[in-house]
């Protein structure tokens, strides 16, 4: 390294030999020596950019050290077994889970309304604050076909658990209803219930 770096300045030193005979030569090559990092603090380290503009262009692809190409290298297996799944997979087949999830039932998209899982395979009912934090609202997603009757059915279940009534909105273009108030377990038992 060191040796490289020396026949650089030497390389240097010959090509301004020139300019050093004419008046100012000493003072535009110590300019561009400090300029290239051979002389003075840092001289021989690493210039990092502080952008892509102020890095200096590529050049010729010649001037630089050949690269080899692999498709499939020995070592990528290792890689392999660090990086996660690109989907989530699909949960195995059990009588009963510990969690308390159940999978949705083959017969669920052939009723009235169906409800998709998420891709976590989890049923779509969310909790969002509104008013910092000052209304709790409980959305449920991903809602085919009959979006009145299944708003019907689960005004019914939370107003007979909550005991009072109850205030809903339908969005059937995004194929969602919102409930006033926090009822995430209420909706999501029901639906697990049902078999969504």
């Amino acid at each position: 390294m060191a040796n490289s770096v020396c026949l650089s300045k030497l390389k240097i030193l010959h090509e301004f030999s020139a300019r050093l005979k004419s008046p100012g030569g000493a003072d535009v090559m110590l300019r561009h020596l400090k300029y290239n990092g051979m002389i003075g603090y840092g001289a021989g380290s690493q210039v990092r950019h502080s952008s892509f503009r102020s890095s200096p262009q590529f050049g010729h692809i010649d001037d630089h050290p050949p690269v080899e190409i692999a498709k499939n290298p020995p070592e990528w297996k290792f890689v392999e077994r660090l990086l996660g799944p690109a989907t989530v997979p699909a949960p195995k087949a059990q009588a009963h889970y510990p969690s308390g999830w159940r999978p949705q039932q083959i017969d669920a998209a052939q009723r009235d309304y169906f409800i998709a899982r998420t891709r976590n395979h989890m049923i779509p009912v969310y909790l969002e604050s509104k008013f910092r934090g000052s209304k709790k609202v409980t959305v449920v997603r991903k809602i085919e076909g009959d979006i009145w009757k299944l708003e019907e059915e689960l005004r019914g279940v939370i107003e007979k658990a909550a005991g009072r009534k109850i205030i809903s909105r339908i969005n059937e273009m995004s194929g969602q209803i919102e409930f006033t108030g926090a009822y995430v377990n209420i909706i999501t038992e029901y639906l697990m219930d049902k078999g969504y």
